[in-house]
């Protein structure tokens, strides 16, 4: 387990349970969270997020986060969890300690199948000031009862839905990445749109990657190109399966797609 290189308070394990399609609030001494799940589909899917409520001054974790901290983590009962949506992240941190997350409330919307009944979703997380809290919670949310979903809840998961970055489209997409020689980086290069401030780069890939934080993005003709340390690369993977996604966020604009490796 990677962990910030500061003080780690002990384990918070808190068990949320309700008979609502959204949980009680887990109170945190640096984020809330809670769990909220839509009606399910006639075809057993489930449209839910997790609600992560940072207090101010407080931070979490992206998927990858950058070779110091918590990934999130979030094990459902009740139903087949087909993915966990990420925003683009921004980089945080210092010099010494960076690393990729939120330094603001955010909402990871979260893709179900086979829902029957009450689900269940455990769920854990770093929050981290001064001190970095690991935070294990048990969320529990049944909308298995409600024949429509309540329009707060469905506007909430539908908002979580729009922060997710796009995918590619013409002028935002990658076009390409090379390991290194001795693979402890990888160079990115991708289009985005020219009129905006300088992008910034993301990687993740399956759970046995792990990329640090991207170099200085520098322009290459049309293509823009980044450096991005590899972390841990392991022995045997299989791309074709569990592409490397790239995310890039240039301003307000964000994109994420699975990057081609030469």
């Amino acid at each position: 387990m990677k962990h910030l290189q500061i003080a780690a308070l002990a384990l918070l394990f808190v068990n949320s349970t309700a008979a609502a399609a959204t949980s009680a609030w887990v109170e945190t001494p640096g984020g809330d969270v809670r769990l909220v799940a839509l009606p399910a589909a006639a075809d057993g899917t489930m449209r839910a997020m997790l609600d992560i409520r940072l207090h101010d001054g407080w931070k979490t974790y992206w998927r990858d986060p950058g070779g110091s901290g918590i990934p999130p983590s979030v094990v459902v009962t009740g139903a087949e969890l087909k993915s966990v949506g990420f925003p683009a992240p921004t980089r945080l941190g210092d010099a010494e300690t960076h690393y990729i997350g939120y330094d603001k409330p955010v909402r990871l919307p979260l893709k179900l199948d086979k829902a029957e009944g009450p689900i269940t979703a455990t769920v854990f997380l770093g929050v981290c000031k001064d001190i970095c809290i690991p935070v294990q919670a048990e969320l529990t949310a049944d909308a298995s009862g409600e024949r429509f979903a309540n329009p707060l809840e469905e506007v909430a998961v539908t908002d979580a839905e729009a922060t997710l970055p796009h995918g590619a489209g013409d002028g935002f997409k990658p076009l390409s990445g090379h390991w290194a020689a001795d693979g402890k980086s990888l160079t990115v290069r991708f289009e985005a749109p020219a009129d905006g401030p300088v992008p910034d780069v993301f990687l993740s890939g399956a759970s046995t990657f792990e990329f640090g934080a991207a170099g200085p993005t520098r322009r290459e003709g049309e293509a823009f190109v980044a450096e991005v340390p590899v972390l841990h690369k392991p022995k045997v993977f299989d791309l074709a399966k569990d592409p490397i996604r790239l995310t890039v966020r240039a301003g307000e604009k964000t994109m994420e797609s699975p990057l081609a490796i030469d």
